[in-house]
């Protein structure tokens, strides 16, 4: 029996060890497939996960470009892009304020490492009794990096990625920076990021100096900041509000009487708090300043303030003019647009730009994009170039048929009125826009030396130095043309034109200050002085005599391109410089419209406006001194002497009396 009972046990301890062989197998298959898995969970979950930026990176970390326009004293009259408020610090705000947030949105903020695991079971369990999410576990921490980071996709692989990356940052930063960063960047609605951007917005003061029940609305908003917008849903934005108060109290961050006066005076809106101008007034001009901080300052993500130089009363008044005067005539002259442009005379300073009538219709500018011919406007600077040359206000020209040139540069220009006057001073010539004596005077100088003097009068487009020139044939910008008129106003002097005074950061960091430059010299001062006196010629008593205004002094050009295109009136006073453009953008012709027309209208119109208030000031183109009665006899009878030959002489011509409007070309 031995033996038997002996193989017996010999293969009971076979089997045994066969048996926990295979156990053993069962056992490190599982954890193969279970260590699998893992990694290829871990490889799911990790696949793609971000990278926190550095600590200084977290500041700017997907800043969108935003700009806030100052006018010419530093108030706010625009903003443009999500608004971002100056970054203050937790000692900046009174207790309240991250108070009222860390009660509703994060109670524990203190206490955990990133992730609330508490709070993560009781939402958990609130959920599964209400069969849908009705609580959330995500910390501060986690919104933070939900929103610095990662995409707001609801998946359990991003809100891993989110527990983890929070888990991160807590060692990266304080509980006090962290807090910080989050108050500076939570989105609080109508694209405003931060509790100062929405104090600003909402209540018009800093969150430095908010109250208890206008903390308790900002921290209601994160939640979803539609449904509790305080300005769309102002009714769910005070039942969360009281919400946070009473949630306040609860935890001891607050008295049961700081509740009662909160919620005796809750928390008022200020209607257009911003003071922010519309849009419609302002989109052009957004446009210039954002391109031109470019190319001072270079490409830049995050926040500008820039402070120009526009006011804002001219600028509405501006805008409302050209409306108006191409709205009325809109059908009956075939005109559909317009520009303005007012410069500060003595500074350069832009007050006033009006690139069209209506941003939303059309973003283009017709005051610094647009290219169109001038027509006679550029005279003025033919007959600039001809005083250098050694002509003088007197000199006498023929108003007859004239052919310039020979071969394929032979020209023949007309007179608007086609017919031709015979001798005429170059004073005489400017004031009633002949074509012919501009054109032989342009021959005679040379188109070259016009062109020379007008791109250092600041035209700074191509011109074509071709004998058409005279008639103004080259395209220009409104804005070019405005500025270069000033350099008469001037005495020769050239005052550039700007419209940024200088930039910062929302953190009051300084980008770029304008820096005041001495004026350059750009023509003799007593050219421009004659010239100054010449274009006064043209208002007084020429084609913009429908500039006249009253006893203020004026100096201007009138322009009208080929089959009315195009109609312009630049002018001048001692303190604006003005130009007005009308027209179409597709280059169809107007009906009859030249610029001493609709041009002039809103000219008068905005300038009046513009110089109320303002002392009367003469232009610097004072007459010579008349010191004797026998002077001033004799100024009398040339006079006279004048208007009696310039009468014979039109009367010969067959001239009847016509209006300054229907003269111009």
């Amino acid at each position: 029996m031995e033996p038997y009972r002996a193989d017996i046990n010999a293969a009971d301890d076979k089997g045994g060890k066969k048996k926990r062989r295979w156990m053993w197998g069962i056992l490190l298959s599982f954890l193969l497939i279970g260590m699998v898995s893992f990694l290829s969970v871990r490889s799911y979950l990790m696949d793609g996960l971000p990278k926190l930026p550095d600590k200084q990176s977290m500041w700017v970390k997907n800043l969108q470009p935003n700009i806030t326009l100052l006018d010419r004293n530093g108030e706010v009259i625009g903003h443009r892009g999500p608004f971002y408020g100056r970054p203050l610090k937790l000692s900046e705000m009174p207790p309240w304020l991250p108070g009222a947030f860390l009660a509703i949105e994060d109670q524990r903020f203190w206490e955990h490492p990133g992730i609330d695991r508490k709070a993560i079971f009781r939402a958990l369990v609130a959920n599964s009794k209400a069969g849908k999410k009705v609580q959330g576990g995500s910390t501060l921490t986690q919104q933070l990096v939900k929103n610095m980071v990662l995409t707001r996709e609801k998946t359990y692989k991003r809100k891993f990625q989110e527990m983890w990356l929070a888990y991160k940052m807590e060692q990266m930063l304080s509980k006090q920076e962290i807090l910080e960063l989050y108050l500076n960047r939570v989105d609080l609605g109508n694209r405003s990021f931060g509790v100062e951007a929405a104090s600003q917005r909402f209540f018009g003061k800093s969150a430095q100096d908010i109250t208890l029940s206008e903390a308790a609305v900002l921290a209601s908003i994160p939640k979803a900041p539609t449904t509790y917008d305080p300005i769309k849903n102002p009714n769910a934005s005070a039942n969360r509000a009281r919400l946070v108060l009473q949630t306040m109290m609860a935890q001891d961050k607050i008295s049961a009487e700081e509740l009662q006066k909160a919620e005796q005076k809750p928390a008022q809106l200020k209607a257009n708090a911003s003071g922010y101008m519309d849009e419609k007034y302002l989109g052009h001009i957004f446009d210039v300043v954002g391109e031109r901080a470019k190319g001072i300052i270079g490409t830049q993500s995050g926040d500008l303030i820039i402070h120009t130089t526009i006011d804002p009363r001219l600028q509405i008044h501006a805008l409302k003019t050209i409306t108006n005067v191409v709205d009325k005539f809109q059908k009956t002259k075939k005109v559909s647009d317009g520009a303005l442009v007012s410069i500060e005379t003595e500074t350069g300073a832009v007050r006033a730009l009006v690139g069209g009538q209506d941003y939303d219709t059309s973003k283009y500018n017709r005051a610094t994009q647009a290219l169109r011919q001038p027509g006679s406007s550029f005279k003025a600077f033919v007959y600039a170039a001809a005083l250098e040359a050694g002509f003088t206000p007197g000199t006498v020209r023929i108003d007859r048929p004239t052919t310039i040139g020979s071969g394929e540069d032979k020209w023949s220009p007309q007179n608007y009125t086609r017919r031709y006057r015979g001798p005429l001073t170059l004073r005489e010539a400017l004031k009633l826009s002949t074509n012919t004596v501009a054109a032989q005077v342009a021959a005679e100088v040379g188109p070259n030396k016009v062109v020379e003097l007008a791109g250092r009068f600041g035209i700074t487009t191509k011109l074509r130095a071709h004998y058409s020139i005279a008639l103004g044939s080259s395209e220009v910008h409104l804005i070019d043309m405005t500025s270069a008129f000033m350099v008469f106003a001037n005495e020769g002097l050239k005052h550039p034109p700007y419209l940024i005074e200088n930039i910062t950061d929302t953190a009051d960091k300084n980008l770029f200050t304008r820096r005041s430059r001495p004026s350059e010299r750009v023509y003799a001062r007593p050219y421009a002085r004659q010239m100054t006196g010449m274009l006064r010629d043209v208002v007084e008593s020429g084609t913009g005599r429908g500039a006249k205004m009253g006893k203020r002094q004026v100096a201007g050009k009138t322009g009208t391109s080929q089959d009315y295109r195009d109609a312009w009136f630049i002018g001048f006073t001692a303190d604006y410089t003005t130009g007005v453009w009308m027209g179409n953008d597709n280059n169809t012709p107007m009906k009859k419209i030249t610029g001493g027309l609709l041009p002039v209208d809103a000219w008068k119109i905005y300038m009046e406006e513009a110089h109320k208030g303002k002392k009367f000031r003469p232009l610097k183109a004072p007459a010579p001194p008349i010191t004797t009665a026998k002077s001033r006899a004799l100024i009398r009878f040339y006079n006279t002497l004048s208007q009696n030959l310039t009468a014979e002489r039109n009367l010969a011509n067959g001239e009847v009396a016509k209006t300054a409007a229907n003269r111009d070309n």
